[in-house]
């Protein structure tokens, strides 16, 4: 059983995302000092090849990347840089892959040691997949940084590995951003904002185009050696996943802040606490869980209100509306025909 990462937990390899922008920021002159105030972070750090550091150091880094960067762009160039950058036999995983689909299954099993800010889930409707995604570490105020990181590095991938355009719609849960010019020219232009969840969305058939460094064999070696390391691992989800992951098993009853607490071997005051480090709270994350329910219900499998609100232990049809309009500002109906084409 892995042991569920705290905001400072020292669990993200330095190796990864911090030393690309270490070595972005010192390819542009920009001055490390800066980069580095008040992370607790020192140069030398990034020298050392098993090196981790805290979820909170982390934030403060990026925090401070933002600020330095002369331009709006620093997310989507970290994200095109990000498969250049990655070695061991993760990559080789995904280098290898078969297709498209292959690589996703293996980027699920793995993506807290490829990605570890990101959760995703999937959903299929007739002739699309849907990708949902989530940050691992909560940190609300960073939510549009990872989006566009993640999303970057997905589009950028999926060209360096097929020699292909990635073809997708997506779906951002928050309000068209100052920088969209930078949406355009990294993602293109199907992008829908203020939408209920992160979603990318798909052609099935997508799924189906070849990587042009597929080798079932080096594969198959990478899964293996992969899901060792994966065992060996002490961490592979933060606290904010692990509550929503025990959430979302127990979605048809009323789970109570005391009893995750207890499945996570926590107080409750404790899990409060250490909830509140990533800046999120059990009822933020109750709501969040939920409303993914609640769309999956609704959109996915055509349920009436009256059935969403029984499945999700609402008095009734109109306090399930109710909260549904507080979450996403709309009613029910508003999304019946969400993902459906």
């Amino acid at each position: 059983m892995h042991a569920v990462a705290y905001a400072d937990t020292k669990c993200i390899n330095i190796q990864l995302l911090p030393a690309t922008i270490f070595s972005l920021f010192r390819q542009r002159q920009v001055p490390i000092h800066l980069l580095l105030t008040g992370t607790r972070i020192f140069e030398k750090d990034f020298t050392l090849v098993d090196s981790h550091i805290s979820i909170l150091q982390l934030s403060t880094l990026i925090r401070n990347a933002i600020k330095l960067w002369p331009s709006n762009d620093l997310a989507f160039i970290l994200g095109q840089q990000w498969l250049t950058t990655q070695s061991g036999i993760l990559t080789q995983g995904l280098l290898c892959s078969r297709d498209f689909s292959q690589a996703q299954f293996f980027w699920q099993r793995h993506y807290w040691s490829l990605q570890p800010w990101l959760q995703t889930s999937r959903w299929h409707t007739q002739n699309q997949q849907h990708i949902l995604f989530q940050q691992d570490l909560s940190l609300p105020e960073l939510q549009q940084f990872f989006t566009e990181l993640t999303l970057s590095s997905l589009v950028s991938c999926f060209k360096q590995l097929t020699h292909c355009r990635f073809q997708g719609h997506f779906s951002l849960p928050y309000s068209s951003p100052s920088n969209i010019d930078q949406y355009y020219k990294y993602l293109g232009d199907k992008l829908t904002f203020n939408q209920p969840i992160g979603v990318v969305s798909f052609d099935l058939s997508l799924n189906q185009t070849a990587f042009s460094l597929r080798n079932s064999q080096s594969f198959l070696q990478a899964k293996r050696l992969a899901r060792y390391q994966y065992f060996q691992k002490p961490f592979n989800i933060g606290l904010p996943a692990a509550v929503r992951l025990h959430l979302k098993k127990s979605y048809q009853t009323s789970t109570t802040l005391p009893e995750i607490a207890a499945q996570l071997s926590l107080s409750p005051a404790t899990l409060k606490r250490r909830l509140k480090d990533f800046n999120t709270t059990f009822q933020q994350l109750q709501d969040e869980v939920k409303l993914q329910q609640a769309i999956y219900l609704l959109v996915i499998n055509g349920c009436s209100n009256t059935l969403i609100a029984k499945q999700l232990k609402f008095a009734d049809s109109n306090n399930f509306r109710r909260s549904f309009k507080r979450w996403t500002g709309q009613l029910p109906s508003y999304f019946k025909d969400w993902l459906s084409t």
